[in-house]
C-alpha cells in the first residue's frame, strides 16, 4: 500500500504578477494500484494553468484503466498512449474554447505503481525520483536543450516522438517523488547532472510516513520557500510504502534539509519573436525573467543552505555555517551568498 501527500504552489514571479499557479497536480491511491501526475503550465502560454490541469486529470483517467486492462503488464506499449490521448483532449478544449491548442502548453509526467511495476513516462522538464535499496535516482531525466529552460510541452506534434517511457520492477522501490522544474535547485544536489540531494528526500520519505502527514504542510512548506532561485510555480508530490510511523516525525512538522546547488550562468538575451515556436518563446520568456539585468550569477556553488522547519502555522528559514565556520574573525556570522546578497 502506498501513501502519498503532495501540493502545488505559485511561485513568487507569478504572485508578483497577481496571476495564478500553473502548475498542477493529481494522485489516487488504490489497494494495488497508486497513479501520479504532476504538470507545468507554460509561462508563456495564456492557459497554461488549465492545459495542466486538464492533463494531470486525464493521465490518472487513462493511465488507472490501462493499468487494470489487458495488456497491464505491457507498460511500455501502453504508457505512450496515455500522453496521446492528453493531448487530443487538450486539443477538443482548445476547440471548444476558440484557441490555439499551444496556448493550453504543459509539460507532464505520469507515474504507475503496481504490484509488479513502476511505469514512468514524462514529456518536458518534469523530475522523477526513486528510492530504491537505500540510494535515489532520477529518471531519465530531461536532456538539455539549445536555450536555457527550454523544454517540450504535451501539446507539440513532437511530444511522443520524445516521451521518456521507463518501466522498472517494483520490489524494492520504496518510494517515488514528482517534482517541476521550479524545485530543481533545492532538491538536486547537481542540478546539471540531475544527481538527488539525498538528504532532502531522507527526510521527507520520514515526514510522509509519520501519522498527520498532510498536503496542507507540504504546500506551506513549498509556499515557503522563498529564495528557490528561479521564482516558478512548485509542485511537489510523495508517494512511500506505508511501513507504519516507527522513528518518524512528529505529525504535522516537515523539516527537510535543502540542497545548496547554484545556477549554471547565463546571459540575457532578447524577447521572442513572433516566429518563435511556443518551446521556444517559454524558454526566452524564462531566461529573461530569471537573469537579473547587471548580473551574472556565479558559476561557484553557494555556501550549504538551511533547515527549513514547516509549522502548520509558521515557517522559518534558517542558514547553516558551512563546514569550518566559527574560527577566525566574523565567526557566528551567517555565511554570504553570491554576490554578497
Amino acid at each position: 500500500m502506498w501513501k502519498v501527500t503532495g501540493a502545488s504552489v505559485a511561485g513568487t514571479l507569478h504572485e508578483a504578477a497577481k496571476r495564478g499557479c500553473d502548475d498542477a497536480s493529481a494522485w489516487s491511491v488504490d489497494t494495488d494500484l497508486a497513479c501520479l501526475a504532476v504538470a507545468d503550465g507554460a509561462g508563456s502560454r495564456p492557459l497554461s494553468g488549465q492545459g495542466a490541469a486538464r492533463a494531470v486529470e486525464r493521465a490518472l483517467s487513462v493511465a488507472s484503466a490501462c493499468a487494470r486492462g489487458p495488456g497491464a503488464d505491457a507498460a511500455a506499449t501502453w504508457l505512450p498512449t496515455v500522453f496521446a490521448d492528453v493531448r487530443e483532449q487538450l486539443r477538443g478544449l482548445a476547440a471548444e474554447q476558440g484557441r490555439a491548442l499551444d496556448d493550453y502548453a504543459t509539460t507532464l509526467a505520469v507515474v504507475i505503481l503496481t504490484p509488479n511495476l513502476a511505469c514512468v513516462g514524462q514529456v518536458g522538464d518534469t523530475l522523477v525520483v526513486v528510492a530504491s535499496s537505500g540510494t535515489y535516482q532520477t529518471i531519465a531525466p530531461s536532456p538539455p536543450g539549445e536555450y536555457v529552460n527550454e523544454t517540450t510541452f504535451v501539446t507539440e506534434e513532437r511530444a511522443l516522438d520524445l516521451a521518456r517511457i521507463t518501466v522498472l520492477p517494483a520490489a524494492d522501490i520504496e518510494a517515488v517523488f514528482l517534482s517541476t522544474d521550479g524545485l530543481r535547485f533545492k532538491i538536486l544536489d547537481d542540478p546539471a547532472a540531475a544527481v538527488p540531494f539525498a538528504p532532502f528526500f531522507d527526510d521527507l520519505t520520514a515526514y510522509v510516513r509519520a501519522p498527520g502527514a498532510s498536503s496542507e504542510a507540504i504546500r506551506g512548506f513549498l509556499a515557503g520557500l522563498r529564495d528557490d532561485q528561479t521564482g516558478d510555480d512548485k509542485t511537489l508530490v510523495a508517494a512511500v510504502r506505508n511501513h507504519g510511523s516507527a522513528g518518524a516525525q512528529p505529525s504535522g512538522v516537515l523539516v527537510p534539509r535543502l540542497g545548496s546547488a547554484d545556477e549554471s550562468k547565463r546571459y540575457a538575451v532578447p524577447a521572442p519573436a513572433p516566429h518563435h515556436s511556443p518551446r521556444e518563446a517559454d524558454a526566452i520568456h524564462n531566461r529573461v525573467r530569471r537573469t537579473r539585468p547587471g548580473r551574472i550569477p556565479s558559476r561557484r556553488r553557494r555556501p550549504g543552505r538551511g533547515i527549513l522547519r514547516l509549522l502548520p502555522e509558521r515557517a522559518c528559514l534558517q542558514e547553516v555555517l558551512p563546514p569550518g565556520a566559527g574560527k577566525g574573525p566574523g565567526a557566528g556570522a551567517p555565511a554570504a551568498r553570491d554576490g554578497g546578497q
